[in-house]
Order: C-alpha cells, then sequence, then structure tokens
C-alpha cells in the first residue's frame, strides 16, 4: 500500500507506481500495439476474487476453469503455477505474478482511494517486468500435475536452481549417456509446446521428455548439444530466442555446476535437480525491477515440483533452492518483495499448503562493493549532494531509488532535488509535490523524479529518480542527457536517523549483447585507491563522504531465512574486494529482518590474477572460470544438501557454525574474529569434488 500527499495537482490519477507508469509511457512512442508484459502485483485477497473482479470490470482472461474466450479478448492471464487450492486461498497481501497487456497495466496501476489499502482492482502494488512476446505465452495451459513422484531415499536431497543460461544436457548433469539427473527444468524464454501445454510461459521438460531428447540427439554415442538446446527451445535463431547456452561460458551453468554437479560415473549422494531458466531479454536489461516477476512465477513453479518428492515413509524431501542473482535496489530492511519471497513460500504462513517442507535457500552477498551506487545523507547534516553520472551510449533506462528513514505511519520530512546535466531543475516534497518530470525539446519525458510513502510493511518514504536510456537505435525513442545528474537532499538539522540511496544496476551481463552502462556517484571525496595503487576495500577511517561501499549488500539478501554467502579469494584468504557487505538500513518496521551482513563466506576466486573457479560450461566435458558470489552461493548450497539432513534448524543457524554437519568443511582462521557485516561466521573451504574433476 502507498499513501500520497494531499496536493496533487491536476485530475489526472496518480499512478500505484510511479516507475512502472515511466515505463510504460516511455516506451509507448516505440511499440504501437497493445503490447504483453509480465508483472508482480500484491493483491488484497484470494486470487479468485481478484480475478472476478476484474473479468466483472470487463478484463478478459482464460484458466482451465474459465469458459474459453477468442485469443483476442484476453486482457490477463494468471499463469496456471497457481492452481486451484492457491487461487483460493485468501491472504492481506498476496503477490502474484500475471502476465497482462500496456492497457490492462494502465487500469492496475492507480493508487488506493484515500484510507483504503487496495484499488478496486484489490491491487497494492504492482512492479514491472518486462515485454514477452504473445507467441511465448499458451492460452490454453492446463494445470500442472501434481501427483507424488517415486519415492526418493531417506538421504536425498532435492537442488533447485533459479538461473539463466542452465545447459541441463551437460554431463554433470547426467546419471549416464540418455538419463539426466534433471527431473524438471522451466525453459520460460523458450515458445510453449502445444503437445505439453502445463505452462502458461516457456515450457516445461521433464525428465522422461528430457531423456527422450537425449537419446534422439545422441549419434554414435556423441551428444549434439546445438541439437539438443534446439530442441529444447533454449537456441531458436529462427524465432530470435537466444541463450547463454550457446556460448562456450553460461551463468546458470556454471551455478548448478557447484550447486549440484556430479560425474556420470560417480556413486554420489541422491541429488535429484529442479530449475528454472529465466529468459535472457530480462537478465539482459538489469534496470528496474524486471525480474522480480519471473522469480515469483520461478519459485512458485519449482515450489509446486518440489512437493512432488517424498521418501518412502511419505514425509516431503528436504529441497537447497540457489538464486546467484544480486540488486542494489530495495529498502535493503528485510520488509521488500524479495526478501519476503521466502516467508511467502516457505514461512510459517506459506501460501502453499499446512505441510511444511524442510527447505534452505543460498543466496550471494552481491558484488557491489566498490562499484559507487550507494550512499547515504546522514542525520545531522542539512544538505547532501551527490553526482550521478550516467554515461553517453547507455540504451537501458536508469533508476536511483532514495529511502527516507523508517518513520512508523508518518513520512520522514526532506526536499529532494534534482539537475540534470542540462540545467534543468526540479524538485519533490516528502510532504508534498509526488512528481516532477523532466523533458526533451520536444516536449517528451526522458526522467522523472518521483515521492511516495509506502506503507504496510515498509512503512518508508521511497523517492525515485528514472532516467530514460542515453542513446537509442529507434529515432522516435526520447533519450536522456549523459553527463552529471546532481542530487541534492535538504533536510532540517534535527532531523533523525540517515537517508540512503542505491543506484540501480543497469550494466550488460557478460555474454549477452552490449547495450547497458553502469551510472554511479562520481563525488570528488569518494577515496578509490590505497596509497600503494590498490582498490580499497573498506571506506577509509573516519571518512564524511557521502558515497560509501558499507551499506552494500544485495537487496535480495536483506531477508531473515536465506543463508546469504560473501567470497574470499583462496590464496589470500581475504575478502574478495567486489564482495558487498552490511550494515542492512536501521531501523526498520517490525517486520524487518535482524540481519547485519552475509552469513558465511565461501570461495569466490583462486587468486587476485587468477579471477573465479572452476565449474561447468555450456558443454560437456568443459569446465570454465567464473568469478563472483554467485559462484561462493552455489558452493554453500552444495554443504547445505549434506547439512540440511543432519542440522535440525534453519539454514541461517546453520551457517553461524556449518564445519560440525559438513564433511571436508574447515574454517579459516578459526581463532580470529570475523566481522558479521563483511563475513558473517567466518570463511570456509569447502571443495567441491566431482570424483576426478576437483573445483577447488
Amino acid at each position: 500500500m502507498q499513501d500520497y500527499p494531499d496536493d496533487v495537482p491536476g485530475d489526472a490519477p496518480v499512478p500505484l507506481s510511479q516507475e512502472a507508469d515511466f515505463r510504460l509511457t516511455r516506451l509507448q512512442h516505440v511499440f504501437k500495439r497493445d503490447e504483453w508484459w509480465s508483472a508482480l502485483i500484491e493483491i488484497e485477497g484470494s486470487i479468485d476474487a481478484f480475478i472476478a473482479n476484474a473479468m466483472e470490470r470487463g478484463l478478459g482472461t482464460r484458466a482451465p476453469n474459465l469458459p474459453p474466450i477468442p485469443d483476442d479478448e484476453v486482457q490477463f492471464l494468471v499463469p496456471v503455477a497457481y492452481g486451484a487450492k492457491e487461487r483460493a486461498i485468501t491472504r492481506d497481501d498476496q503477490p502474484v505474478s500475471i502476465f497482462a497487456r500496456k492497457s490492462t497495466l494502465d487500469r492496475l496501476n492507480v493508487r488506493p482511494e484515500r484510507g483504503e489499502t487496495a484499488n478496486r482492482w484489490r491491487v497494492q502494488s504492482l512492479v514491472l517486468g518486462g515485454i514477452i512476446d504473445q507467441e511465448m505465452l499458451d492460452f490454453d495451459a492446463q494445470w500442472p500435475n501434481t501427483e507424488p513422484h517415486p519415492p526418493v531415499d531417506d538421504t536425498a536431497t532435492v537442488m533447485a536452481v533459479v538461473d539463466d543460461g542452465i545447459a541441463i544436457a551437460h554431463n554433470l548433469f547426467r546419471d549416464g549417456a540418455v538419463s539426466s539427473r534433471v527431473a524438471y527444468a522451466a525453459i520460460l524464454g523458450a515458445r510453449p509446446l502445444p503437445q505439453d501445454p502445463d505452462s502458461t510461459a516457456g515450457r516445461v521438460l521433464h525428465k522422461p521428455a528430457i531423456d527422450a531428447l537425449l537419446s534422439d540427439c545422441t549419434f554414435d554415442g556423441l551428444l549434439d548439444e546445438d541439437m539438443f538446446y534446439a530442441r529444447t527451445g533454449q537456441v531458436d535463431f529462427f524465432h530470435q530466442v537466444f541463450s547463454t547456452v550457446a556460448l562456450r561460458s553460461s551463468h546458470g551453468s556454471h551455478v548448478m555446476g557447484l550447486a549440484a554437479g556430479q560425474l556420470m560415473d560417480a556413486s554420489g549422494p541422491d541429488r535429484p535437480i529442479i530449475c528454472a531458466a529465466l529468459p535472457s531479454r530480462l537478465v539482459e536489461d538489469t534496470s528496474g525491477v524486471e525480474l522480480l516477476p519471473s522469480f515469483y512465477l520461478s519459485f512458485q513453479m519449482l515450489v509446486n515440483e518440489a512437493r512432488r518428492f517424498r521418501t518412502a515413509n511419505g514425509d516431503l524431501a528436504k529441497v537447497v533452492f540457489n538464486l546467484s542473482y544480486g540488486n542494489s535496489g530495495g529498502p535493503h530492511d528485510g520488509t521488500g518483495l524479495f526478501a519476503r519471497l521466502f516467508e511467502h513460500y516457505f514461512g510459517p504462513g506459506a501460501v502453499t499448503t499446512s505441510e511444511q517442507q524442510k527447505t534452505w535457500l543460498t543466496l550471494p552477498a552481491g558484488n557491489a562493493n566498490l562499484s559507487r551506487l550507494h550512499g547515504v545523507a546522514r542525520a545531522g547534516d542539512t544538505e547532501t549532494t551527490f553526482n550521478l553520472s550516467v554515461l553517453p551510449d547507455d540504451r537501458t533506462s536508469g533508476l536511483v531509488q532514495i529511502w527516507m528513514p523508517y518513520a512508523g505511519t508518518h513520512p520522514s520530512e526532506a526536499v529532494i532535488e534534482v539537475t540534470s546535466p542540462t540545467r534543468e531543475t526540479h524538485q519533490v516534497f516528502t510532504t508534498g509535490t509526488p512528481s516532477a518530470r523532466f523533458n526533451d525539446p520536444d516536449g517528451k519525458e526522458i526522467a522523472r523524479l518521483s515521492y511516495a510513502f509506502s506503507s504496510g510493511r515498509i512503512q518508508r518514504g521511497l523517492a525515485q529518480l528514472s532516467i530514460s536510456p542515453t542513446a537509442s537505435i529507434d529515432q522516435s525513442e526520447p533519450v536522456a542527457p549523459s553527463g552529471i545528474w546532481t542530487i541534492r537532499i535538504l533536510r532540517e538539522a534535527d532531523a533523525e536517523n540517515q537517508i540512503e540511496l542505491w543506484v540501480r544496476r543497469d550494466e550488460t551481463l557478460p555474454g549477452l549483447r552490449p547495450g547497458g552502462k553502469q551510472a554511479f556517484f562520481d563525488n570528488p571525496c569518494y577515496e578509490r585507491f590505497g596509497k600503494y595503487g590498490e582498490p580499497l576495500r573498506t571506506d577509509p577511517p573516519n571518512s564524511d563522504c557521502p558515497v560509501t561501499r558499507a551499506g552494500t549488500l544485495s537487496g535480495f539478501a536483506c531477508g531473515d531465512s536465506p543463508v546469504v554467502v560473501a567470497a574470499y579469494t583462496a590464496r589470500t584468504s581475504e575478502l574478495s574486494a567486489y564482495s558487498a557487505s552490511g550494515p542492512c538500513n536501521r531501523p526498520s518496521s517490525t517486520f524487518g529482518s535482524d540481519r547485519d551482513g552475509p552469513d558465511l563466506t565461501a570461495e569466490g576466486d583462486e587468486s587476485v590474477f587468477l579471477g573465479g573457479v572452476l565449474s561447468a560450461g555450456s558443454r560437456s566435458g568443459t569446465l570454465v572460470r567464473r568469478s563472483g558470489t554467485s559462484s561462493a552461493a552455489p558452493r554453500m548450497a552444495r554443504a547445505a544438501g549434506v547439512a540440511i539432513h543432519a542440522f535440525s534448524g534453519s539454514g541461517r543457524d546453520w551457517a553461524a557454525d556449518p564445519v560440525s554437519y559438513v564433511p571436508g568443511m574447515k574454517k579459516l582462521a578459526p581463532d580470529t574474529a570475523p566481522d558479521p557485516t563483511q563475513s558473517g561466521s567466518g570463511k570456509y573451504r569447502y571443495a567441491v569434488d566431482v570424483s576426478r574433476i576437483k573445483f577447488r
């Protein structure tokens, strides 16, 4: 729920999400059709009630339990991963991934009436995902199978991975030439299969289908992996479907190799794999909150599948999830939408069923320590200035989030002033003007400064600066000027607690077509290097620079339950320079977490000069080297797959002293007290030994 100030100019309705409105209106110059988008909405009540209300108001949809309507009358879809039982559950605030046309999202994206917690569509909040081609959606999808799999061993751990570019045919994920250990693969970026319609978006491959494809694509004992990935729909150049499995190295393959890889002829532990491969088009443009709808949908699908695994006595099998993604946005206090994801599916009030399944989740701490994406306006400072450097030739939009201190039900007072490189200046007041727009000479909007108070769980004010790309290959798309955008924060001298700023990541990831260039704070007071020219890993003592390394912990990693993993360099046993740290944003509401930083630290690099660690490449028999906390997290997921059977508590409790429950794990410098905001309980060495292949 969001509260807005009284003096809203004009008669136009105020958007529920200014960021979503900015992106939807910016792209209307480019896309003339009523495009389909993914979105994450929080609704009040049940999914069934939301659907019924929308249909009464003239929005058409399709579902297995509804009368069919023509395709051109379908305005939105709730994925069939939300089964009949889930749709009937009533909650005060329930996040749901949907697919909807732009015109429908425009109607949903309206603030509630004053005093109401939801608008007339029963929507409390909206997070816009990305554009999706209608051909990637299956309007006729049916409820997925929920019947149990054959019983697994009592020592089995289901390894669940959400990532992009997962080479499911790699030999480390097979137990035979034409037999896969992958029991379930949701390929969200592929075109649907009409003969197997159990997913609203993309396609789902179960083990029998994967084994059949392995057999069909094997000739004289050799697997044609190019043919295999064309048949799975992961690589379909004719329909412009791309995945990094077409390249030498792919992020998801590397991560899943560390978490669950085993040689085919090895007699390792029972580790069935379920995975969801995100669309590369979403991973490619990392600006905005584009991945949240896909994350929630992926978890919904994998949670459903995980519950099909039971032991011989009928107990639900234990599960370890790994999501090796970071994010610099969100309130960073455990109240944001992603921080609540794990509790939503696995906490005491989980939406799935009353039968609890023991599940742990590992997340990376993030790699933003030296990226200059975080700043603070400290208590007592009446004016704080940030120089935001927006680079030229950036073809993705930029976003700065400015989070006010926790203030209960009343917003903190501040003035946010932004000056563009062309010297155009606008202000928003936390007690007044909700938004201001920057326009180009033709009157088209190129940036927006907005403010809203997020009540409910968050109870903080949020100002956002949304900036259009600085370059485009489409002449009709308005572009913003590159250069220094100056952000000034004005407060009273007696204002309590600090205001925190985060620049959202928008640089292009390795392996994807170039386009994004990362904006960052470029204040002269920020000291980048030490006296010998080495990058400074921590803020200099007594520094008063508002741009800080402290507080760069991933916005995804601030919740109560996940095991958050930082990275160290093996040769020096020092924290890797990029590894992000706490503290989290304090104080927070009663719904906030108690987290100070990562829970523990694992190997992310072999040495300063030989960065990264080895794991699966995109083709069988290949190993590649990748760096980052996203490589440290799956190593601990692998260890968690062992410990979850021996340790009776939560994953975070295990991470406080993990050595006793994982054979072969060793704590480095056990007599040295670790910094809980940077390395958690300490640094741990755990060799990922895949029989004759050893990943250090």
